[in-house]
């Protein structure tokens, strides 16, 4: 009798754990909640919003400039990164972003609030097909660590 009543109160007690445990979280603000974008942390978490066209200068490529929304868990290591590429049938046989850009560690405020920054990323040489305002564009945007691990990603198609 006394195994089985050690054993009923061991369960109740987990059971109140794990549901404290739960109402915290669902109780805490979005940034600490994380969202779909999270793939480790709960502070780690990426959206993308508005992606515009960016032309051609005489001493740069033309490419895109997406408005990223982060949080990231307090760590000097993490980077927010984008890749771009056409979404439609002009990029349909390649794999590969057509442009990429990155912001450093030191750029980055890593408090686990929501930031927003701009990233252009410029078209890669050798790797360009006419596209501008009106084009569809498939857009992923991660946080990740050094090692190029993702700790949130999202991908979006949006139009220019």
């Amino acid at each position: 009798m006394h195994l089985l009543a050690l054993r009923r109160r061991v369960s109740v007690v987990a059971v109140t754990a794990l549901l404290a445990g739960a109402g915290t979280l669902a109780a805490a603000p979005p940034a600490l909640a994380g969202d779909d974008s999270t793939i480790f942390g709960k502070d780690n978490t990426v959206t993308v919003g508005e992606a515009t066209y960016f032309p051609a200068t005489t001493q740069n490529r033309d490419g895109i400039t997406a408005y990223v929304t982060y949080s990231c868990d307090p760590t000097p290591t993490l980077y927010l990164g984008i890749a771009w590429r056409l979404a439609d049938e002009r990029d349909s046989q390649i794999n590969s972003p057509r442009g990429v850009a990155t912001v450093q560690p030191s750029q980055l405020t890593c408090d686990g609030q929501k930031h927003t920054v701009a990233i252009t990323a410029r078209t890669l040489s050798g790797n360009h097909l006419p596209f501008g305002e009106g084009d569809p564009v498939k857009v992923t945007a991660s946080v990740s660590n050094f090692e190029g691990a993702p700790y949130a990603q999202r991908v979006v198609v949006t139009t220019l």
